[in-house]
């Protein structure tokens, strides 16, 4: 079985006048155990170095039993982002990594 080259996924955006920064963190996968993990990024501000915040997408399977590598689209994120917020994500905050699951 051949292995899948990472995307690079990344990029830059403002958010609630915060600067932050998105990277690809895993891609949606299988896990050992049988289960399946949905894509995650990973948010950060751009500025300064505080909690990160985790987005946790569904698991999305293609017909034939296949896993799909979903786009990023920069409008969802940024909402996503903003219910992040709204779940107790604060930017400025320090600690363990905010995980939120949509």
């Amino acid at each position: 079985m051949t292995k899948r080259r990472r995307r690079d996924l990344s990029g830059s955006l403002v958010v609630e006048g915060y600067p932050l920064r998105w990277i690809l963190r895993s891609e949606q996968i299988w896990s050992a155990a049988g289960d399946h993990m949905g894509l995650r990024l990973s948010v950060e501000r751009e500025d300064e170095a505080h909690r990160e915040l985790i987005l946790e997408y569904p698991f999305r399977e293609m017909p034939g039993g296949k896993t799909e590598r979903p786009d990023v689209n920069r409008e969802a994120l940024a909402g996503d982002i903003r219910r992040a917020m709204e779940a107790g994500w604060k930017p400025k905050s320090r600690g363990r990594p905010f995980i939120f699951q949509l």
